[in-house]
């Protein structure tokens, strides 16, 4: 469904809103009954806009795929019971913020989070308020969600060309651009920490710079962080090669 099995590098992202995603009746049923048993154990949990995704496709470098309104409980619903129709996958766009040292930026979810105690790089589900001229746009996304989760400002740090998708998990796939800080991870981890009283969300309960030791220590994370730190380390050996 998502044409993601392998980190695949990308030039372009085309993401192309459509129609409203319909329901049948009964899953329209399920995905209320689901909804109000999830906010019965979290009341903090909150149905704002969200997109389910079809039609995704790597053509030439060229990420594509046809985003359909819905709301956060039918977006829910799918990530934790999944439906097979209508077909649909979960993008999502990561600012992978990395320190000097190579470290990369997460937060650990609170408990008033849908992800309590996963930690992974600040980050969102795209919403309505990312859609300009008819598409959703992945780098609104991560400036907003990295102001709102840590008060950090994303155009602060510069981009890598390109981009990684990455697959996490079943018909799921991270739309991951890297940003580079001149700071030290200490350095970085206090300046987020600092910045945090600001933030507009109180999504995260501990922020960290983790590598890929973390992953082998008990990181607990979600799919595509470990193929990211990956990917980090394979570029510092690199630059540490030719340097």
């Amino acid at each position: 469904m998502t044409a993601v099995d392998r980190p695949r590098r990308l030039i372009a992202i085309d993401l192309v809103v459509g129609e409203p995603l319909g329901l049948d009746p009964d899953l329209a049923d399920a995905v209320a009954d689901h909804w109000r048993d999830a906010t019965t154990a979290n009341p903090a949990l909150w149905n704002g806009s969200a997109f389910l995704f079809e039609q995704v496709a790597i053509v030439d470098g060229v990420f594509s795929a046809r985003a359909r309104p819905t709301d956060f409980a039918t977006l829910l619903y799918r990530l934790r019971v999944g439906f097979d129709r209508p077909a649909t996958a979960h993008v999502f766009p990561v600012a992978a913020v990395t320190s000097r040292d190579g470290r990369l930026l997460v937060g650990r979810q609170s408990a008033a989070s849908a992800n309590a105690g996963l930690a992974y790089p600040p980050s969102g589900s795209f919403d309505a308020a990312d859609v300009a001229d008819g598409r959703l746009d992945p780098v609104a996304n991560m400036r907003r969600e990295l102001t709102e989760e840590v008060g950090l400002d994303l155009d602060a740090f510069p981009a890598d060309v390109g981009w990684w998708a990455l697959p996490s998990g079943r018909d799921r796939v991270a739309l991951v651009r890297r940003h580079r800080s001149p700071l030290a991870a200490s350095a970085l981890r206090a300046e987020a920490i600092a910045r945090r009283a600001s933030a507009v969300d109180d999504e995260l309960d501990r922020i960290d710079l983790v590598g890929r030791d973390d992953v082998a220590a008990g990181l607990v994370t979600v799919p595509y962080v470990p193929l990211l730190l990956d990917l980090i380390a394979a570029d510092r050996r690199d630059t540490e090669t030719t340097s």
